[in-house]
């Protein structure tokens, strides 16, 4: 029941920003670096669980919601400062979490080259959008949105299509066999798919406020 609950919560605010984010641009930059924010005080966590500490539920809470709060708060109130550096970060850990493991190497090399990609390539993204604001925002909130959206249900979705036959044929047949246990298909489509209608609807949307 959690986890339907977290999955409804997610999509609904994904599609407020898939749909409406060119309205809402400011909140959504708030939105993201409080993600960013989140990743950071998890990742401490984790790193800090691997070494063989224990951490409570209340010192989780408080690594995690101190860096999601401020950076949230940083990033809406800098605005369009802090575009370039959020989209880098995002679009690196996009590219590692979700498409890692489609990347060569081993060790440091694994870890590094996607999150160089993402970086690079949200470095150009935020330089665009910064430069040519109007459709390059509608095309970055609907990703955004798009990519919240997957986060969400691309998990729950795989889990129910994982046992049919003909759904891991096809994954294996795009993406080989040695990444069949990951949603990375199903995200993949679902973000492509909501990241198109949602560019459409902004775009439609602001041509009719003129």
């Amino acid at each position: 029941m959690t986890e339907l609950i977290l999955i409804g919560v997610g999509v609904i605010i994904g599609a407020i920003i898939c749909f409406n984010g060119y309205k809402i641009f400011r909140l959504c930059l708030a939105v993201l670096g409080g993600m960013l924010g989140y990743v950071l005080g998890d990742f401490v966590c984790n790193l800090a669980q691997g070494q063989g500490q224990q951490i409570s539920l209340v010192a989780r809470l408080l690594i995690t919601g101190i860096p999601t709060i401020a950076l949230a708060i940083a990033s809406f109130a800098l605005y369009m400062k802090a575009l370039i550096a959020l989209t880098a970060l995002f679009c690196a850990y996009f590219v590692y979490k979700d498409y890692g493991s489609l990347f060569p190497g081993k060790g440091p090399a694994k870890v590094l080259m996607p999150l160089l990609v993402g970086f690079v390539a949200g470095l150009l993204l935020g330089v665009i959008v910064y430069f040519a604001q109007k459709w390059t925002i509608c095309f970055f909130t609907a990703f955004l949105g798009a990519r919240i959206i997957g986060s969400a249900t691309a998990p729950f979705l795989w889990g129910l299509l994982k046992d049919n036959q003909y759904a891991l044929y096809f994954q294996d047949t795009l993406l080989g066999t040695r990444i069949t246990e990951t949603p990375a298909l199903t995200a993949c489509f679902i973000i492509v798919a909501f990241t198109a209608a949602g560019l459409v609807v902004q775009l439609k949307s602001s041509k009719k406020r003129k």
